[in-house]
């Protein structure tokens, strides 16, 4: 016979079981649910400021409080207005988009003061959102607490005016706002604010490789994890005035009528901005296309949010900093399909990409990169390694220099394997030979998302050892939220301009040389391209 005792125990352990999937926060009473998968707790759609509308278009957030509230934390958060069709979300979307996801393991308590991991999706601050299915935390939560914060992109998250008083930044403003909401919440779900990563993927990470550089950075993350996005330049409010205008213009609104946008419908937004000057040019990440004038929508130095040119500040916080080996071929291979209708880009085309991207230097990287020798005559195959040189592999460096300058300890990798499964359902399994390590392709394994692929319910499963690889990169980021390091000096040696040394994930993750010896030559052209600029602007 059971004592009182015993069953009042067993009653209390089921109500502690219960309780793990609410969790009370400064935005209301949360009642999430378990993975059908894993044994962890997810809790969606969780407010983290107010709706950014009417007034609060196109203005900073402002917190969200209502602790009396009880959310149903189990329906998908509707994306924020999508301005991107490469990757841009198929699923519902709002303007009142403010929210974030939470993953924490089903046994964890207030006292378990778990590692943290913030994640912060690409999508060129076009498009994206947590609810993409490729970002599940489920499986990345086994060991930690995984979130995954909503932020606006396009012209309501980054349109920058001085005319209007509008100083863009709207979209990093978010995250930090939603980094602040984890610092103040995160406990009632098992984590230690004191131990949180910020990590994030291509405009993502060039998002958290900003937040890294600023002076707060320290406050709100103990370190930073970026997949291939950081080291880039920013162009300033002014730089970028010329190209932003143009959707002022598409939008037949005047420089001092900021109600017209305020007011303006969000299909008319659209329109507009799918209204502005484009080009079927591939273009790369130069001070040419990034100072604003050619490219899209981006963080900016306003000297309010973001004072300082990060590239120069350099990361204030341990980071992992890498890329993959072939970012370039998902984009060169959608132009060949829809661009050069599945012929080869001819010399003039070629011509015309370098022209764009590097103007008076493009003679010189023609000259030291001959097209014959150095890319066996393929244009194709020179726009894809100078796309994934130039906007990837060489900002990278830029970055490990910069926090080697300053003494701050980074870690570099470079992804090299070919997935076996499709990562996104966009992605059709005859491509992924033709698309190698591209852009993107490194996330299931940092989510350990290995089967069901594309998710959410495809029928392919990464190989034994891609799963060994999966778990082993998804534990390496913990250990960097749990103690600012990635692994040991034998997993993962910290780096160093001598030797160079780092991960390579081909199919393992072995320690090897991260080899950066083209950055010389490129680094060269970033820096006569920056003083052209500068000159041609004074």
């Amino acid at each position: 016979m059971l004592s009182r005792s015993t069953v009042l125990g067993g009653l209390l352990a089921l109500a502690g079981l219960a309780d793990s999937k609410v969790v009370k926060t400064r935005s209301g009473k949360v009642q999430g649910d378990q993975c059908s998968t894993t044994d962890v707790n997810y809790f969606y759609s969780i407010p983290y400021a107010n709706p950014p509308v009417g007034e609060r278009r196109f203005a900073p957030p402002e917190p969200y409080y209502n602790s009396r509230r009880v959310i149903n934390a189990t329906a998908p958060a509707p994306a924020c207005i999508q301005f991107s069709s490469l990757f841009g979300e198929n699923t519902a979307t709002s303007e009142d988009c403010l929210f974030l996801d939470i993953w924490a393991p089903a046994s964890a308590t207030p006292d378990s003061k778990l590692p943290v991991k913030v994640w912060v999706y690409g999508g060129s601050n076009e498009g994206g959102g947590i609810s993409d299915p490729t970002y599940n935390g489920c499986f990345s939560a086994v060991d930690s607490i995984v979130v995954s914060i909503n932020y606006r992109v396009g012209p309501l998250g980054f349109l920058a005016l001085s005319d209007l008083g509008l100083t863009g930044n709207y979209g990093i403003m978010d995250q930090l706002l939603g980094l602040r909401w984890v610092q103040d919440n995160i406990a009632g779900f098992g984590g230690d604010p004191r131990n949180v990563l910020l990590f994030g993927q291509s405009a993502g990470a060039v998002d958290s490789f900003v937040i890294a550089s600023l002076p707060e950075a320290p406050e709100l993350m103990r370190a930073a994890a970026l997949e291939s996005g950081a080291g880039r330049d920013l162009a300033t409010v002014d730089d970028a005035k010329d190209w932003y205008s143009e959707f002022l213009y598409a939008m037949n609104c005047t420089e001092h009528d900021l109600s017209c946008l305020r007011n303006a419908q969000v299909d008319t937004i659209q329109a507009a901005v799918a209204a502005m000057p484009s080009s079927d040019i591939i273009t790369v990440n130069t001070a040419l296309v990034n100072n604003g004038t050619r490219s899209s929508w981006s963080p900016l130095i306003d000297g309010k949010v973001i004072k300082e040119q990060p590239s120069t500040v350099g990361v204030r916080v341990p980071s992992i900093v890498g890329a993959n080996t072939r970012e370039g071929s998902i984009f060169t291979l959608g132009s060949y399909v829809t661009v050069w209708k599945g012929k080869a880009p001819s010399q003039s085309d070629y011509y015309d990409f370098l022209n764009l991207n590097f103007g008076p230097l493009a003679a010189q990287v023609n000259e030291t990169l001959p097209l014959a020798s150095t890319f066996n005559g393929s244009t194709l195959t020179a726009m894809e390694v100078i796309l994934t040189q130039v906007s990837y592999q060489c900002p990278t460096y830029r970055a490990l220099q910069k926090a080697e300058e300053k003494g701050i300890p980074v870690w570099s990798y470079r992804f090299a394997h070919e997935p076996s499964c499709a990562w996104y359902g966009q992605i059709k399994a005859d491509y992924i030979p033709l698309l190698g390590a591209t852009h993107t392709s490194e996330i299931p394994f940092v989510f350990n998302f290995t089967s069901s692929m594309p998710p959410p319910d495809g029928n392919c499963t990464f190989t034994k050892a891609e799963q060994a690889m999966a778990h082993d990169m998804s534990r390496a980021w913990t250990n960097m939220a749990q103690t600012g390091k990635p692994g040991d000096e034998n997993t993962w040696p910290a780096w160093a301009s001598k030797e160079s040394k780092g991960v390579v994930l081909n199919d393992a993750m072995e320690v090897g040389v991260v080899d950066y010896t083209v950055c010389d030559f490129w680094g060269q052209i970033n820096e006569g391209l920056n003083e052209y600029w500068r000159s041609s602007q004074a």
